[in-house]
């Protein structure tokens, strides 16, 4: 019966318009825009701003399922794949940049609960996949699995994490909201920490910010000021400092 639920909780988050902000977006990486084709279903438009030149290049291995996902990509945050709605596919950002008119190979990730899930960011050299599985896509409610390329688990758990053992989720306590995008949450730039939906250190966030290796979430409890926490924050997921030099903590919130 979960199991069933989840399935029509797809089906709205893939094929309504409530699921989504805006329909073929427009990603930006350097001087190139890419946009999927929405006239030319299973092609990608490409850009370069800075020669001017304009291409398109077809995507082999596209399939109906890919055509009904109203030509959402997003670039994932290490810049090296964009994401196609729905499903796990993916292409490859070198491949894209570099085609003249070609084909681009249609890619797919393999983690855990990929059947039921949508990837929304992923770290390549770490190999590691942020996906939000649906728990009613209508309300809008959601709860994410971190894992590894043919991972058999969900590295965290608690709450607003998914447990395939659980018959039944608190809506109320065990769930969060995506706003607009269902791209929101992000993995960090090295690969060490995830924020499911929002990029949020302060000590009452949910589900927060995470450390995957460690499996705690992250928190600097000595600041009482959100503008400070948030460019702590900030400097931490992007790389540029250590939690220990920012005057972070771990705190086990089972």
């Amino acid at each position: 019966m979960r199991f069933k639920s989840l399935l029509i909780s797809m089906f709205f988050l893939f094929f309504t318009k409530v699921s989504y902000a805006e329909y073929y977006n427009e990603v930006n990486y350097n001087t190139y825009h890419l946009k999927l084709n929405k006239e030319k279903k299973g092609s990608v438009d490409i850009k370069d701003s800075l020669s001017g030149v304009m291409s398109n290049c077809e995507i082999s291995g596209w399939s109906k399922l890919e055509s009904k996902g109203a030509g959402i990509i997003s670039l994932t945050s290490d810049k090296l794949g964009l994401l196609i709605s729905p499903g796990n596919k993916y292409l490859l950002l070198k491949d894209v940049i570099e085609c003249k008119g070609g084909k681009i190979p249609l890619k797919r990730l393999a983690y855990f609960e990929d059947d039921i899930s949508t990837p929304i960011d992923v770290n390549f050299n770490k190999k590691l996949v942020l996906a939000v599985i649906p728990i009613d896509a209508q309300l809008g409610t959601y709860q994410s699995v971190i894992s590894y390329f043919n991972g058999k688990d969900n590295i965290l758990s608690g709450l607003g994490f998914w447990d395939r053992a659980k018959e039944d989720v608190d809506e109320q306590g065990n769930t969060f909201s995506v706003g607009d995008s269902i791209y929101l949450g992000k993995i960090s730039s090295n690969g060490e920490y995830v924020a499911p939906n929002d990029l949020d250190c302060s000590f009452d966030s949910f589900p927060g910010v995470w450390d995957v290796a460690k499996k705690m979430k992250v928190v600097f409890p000595s600041d009482k000021d959100n503008s400070v926490i948030d460019s702590k924050c900030k400097e931490l997921f992007s790389g540029e400092k250590t939690l220990n030099e920012l005057g972070g903590k771990f705190i086990n919130t089972k």
